[in-house]
């Protein structure tokens, strides 16, 4: 009889290792608190799907205390074997600058692939079962476990499951209407694992600044650099979004992991943008004292109209001119009365426009969470637990996080296929003694 596997989740990594381990020959049963599955599949790259990276650096891109787990599994099961996988499954893939994508640009594709799979592998999927409580059978704490597998236990709100392997693939807390709604945290301390602290990572950045409402809405190049303190933390280049609360855009979610919100034993976090990364300050400088020799008679803002988004100009000569309370009323001088250090200023301000962080946005904005279920008490290579045998965790639910452009898809493809083999694996090598789960349900009385 095959080894009975119950997965906690069907998201991107649930699917995964729900495939991967009715393949190796497990009887599968998924179970989703949501009434549909991969609902946060279906938001992902715009409703596009960013399936993964041909980054060849891919593995090193990963974040918290699973960044060696990430390096080993998504070596792996890297872009490649997923791109493989999937047109197993039917599924044509695109590439554009490194970015992976469906052929038909549908992140709904790339679900019913998965779905119309676990129907041919006769895996079991129950919707609007979402886990309230796990337990093994035998009761013993992980210290006192010999190595004895017993048999899980889970609880929903109407049914008692159980079986030989528990995988959770329950998700972060990010986007809780998707169903991520920090279950999975819950469940693993319940186990005695510890959570490292979850934070929105991949989210946008809220900033002092009374500019901010008359900048709304601008999307702009820019390299944006993020310090805690004095201490340059990252850098990065590509678009940003000025937003009333703040600042958005990829550019801004790849530094966003790294604030802490509140700041931390009184750190400060600022922003600081290069509104023109391609040209040098002294260069600007020199333009600028060039026009305004040209323009003598114009105000200002005429110095600029052929370098920033009209709705940036204010806000930069404001902040260098001090030209009055508001940067959208503020009257500015006319270009004869700009003198050499005002220019340069202004030259200075483009080049370095700063930003005070007053945090980010909430779970409900971000894309992925940083923290996460301890990767020093998880095996690296198959992702069990060191707490309790045949229990394995898989994708956000754990310590791990990476940048946008299909990192993260990346490492659920690839956590989701080492639990579900591992977990196939281990149970059908064992003998009916050793593995005594049957996977029965029972409902509440």
């Amino acid at each position: 009889m095959a080894g009975k596997v119950l997965i906690a989740g069907a998201g991107a990594s649930g699917l995964m290792a729900a495939v991967t381990a009715a393949r190796a020959g497990a009887e599968v049963t998924v179970l989703e608190a949501m009434e549909r599955p991969g609902r946060k599949l279906l938001l992902t790259g715009n409703g596009r799907c960013n399936l993964t990276n041909m980054d060849p650096e891919l593995p090193l891109r990963y974040y918290g205390s699973g960044q060696r787990t990430a390096r080993l599994l998504t070596g792996r099961f890297g872009a490649q074997e997923a791109r493989r996988f999937f047109e197993g499954l039917g599924l044509l893939t695109t590439e554009k600058n490194g970015y992976v994508y469906p052929c038909s640009m549908q992140a709904s594709a790339v679900l019913e692939s998965f779905l119309t799979e676990l129907r041919r592998l006769h895996v079991k999927l129950k919707l609007k079962e979402r886990v309230r409580r796990a337990w093994r059978e035998d009761g013993q704490s992980a210290r006192e476990d010999s190595g004895a597998s017993g048999i899980w236990k889970i609880q929903t709100d109407s049914w008692r499951y159980e079986a030989d392997v528990l995988i959770l693939a329950c998700g972060s807390k990010c986007l809780p209407e998707t169903g991520s709604d920090g279950t999975g945290y819950r469940i693993a301390a319940q186990l005695g694992h510890t959570v490292v602290r979850p934070g929105p990572a991949l989210a946008p950045v809220t900033c002092e600044g009374s500019f901010l409402p008359a900048a709304a809405g601008v999307r702009s190049r820019a390299a944006v650099s993020l310090y805690r303190n004095k201490e340059l933390i990252k850098s990065e280049t590509g678009e940003l979004q000025w937003t009333k609360y703040g600042v958005s855009g990829i550019v801004v979610f790849q530094l966003s992991r790294f604030i802490e919100n509140g700041g931390k034993n009184g750190d400060s976090f600022w922003l600081s943008a290069d509104l023109l990364p391609e040209f040098e300050r002294a260069y600007l400088a020199d333009l600028l004292k060039q026009r305004a020799r040209k323009l003598p008679k114009e105000h200002a803002p005429a110095l600029l109209g052929g370098m920033l988004h009209h709705k940036l100009i204010p806000v930069v000569l404001a902040g260098t001119l001090q030209a009055g309370k508001s940067a959208g009323q503020a009257k500015t001088p006319l270009c004869r009365d700009l003198t050499d250090d005002m220019l340069d200023a202004i030259a200075a301000q483009i080049k370095d426009f700063r930003l005070r962080v007053t945090g980010t946005k909430s779970f409900d904005s971000c894309q992925v969470c940083r923290g996460g279920v301890d990767c020093g008490e998880i095996l690296a290579d198959t992702l069990e637990s060191r707490l309790h045998p045949n229990l394995y965790f898989t994708g956000e639910l754990l310590d791990v996080d990476g940048p946008c452009g299909g990192y993260n898809l990346q490492w659920a493809w690839a956590s989701g296929a080492a639990a579900g083999n591992a977990a196939a694996q281990k149970i059908n090598s064992c003998s009916l003694t050793d593995c005594p789960g049957r996977a029965y349900g029972t409902q509440n009385q």
